[in-house]
């Protein structure tokens, strides 16, 4: 869900860790296209920590 997304990217930014959600203002234009999916992309170097960080907010 996008609006989870939105959130992580808060915490991931939050944490110093860079991040984009590719496709957000796509699927708000285009939303009857079901082709388009948000996706929040990190750099290969901050994916491990990006990964914790995940794992920390699904277990809330």
């Amino acid at each position: 869900m996008e609006s989870d997304l939105l959130v992580l990217k808060s915490r991931l930014e939050f944490e110093g860790i860079p991040c984009f959600l590719k496709n957000q203002f796509t699927t708000q234009v285009m939303n009857y296209m079901p082709t388009f999916e948000v996706e929040l992309q990190v750099s290969s170097l901050d994916l491990e920590k990006a990964r914790e960080i995940m794992g920390e907010l699904e277990n809330y």
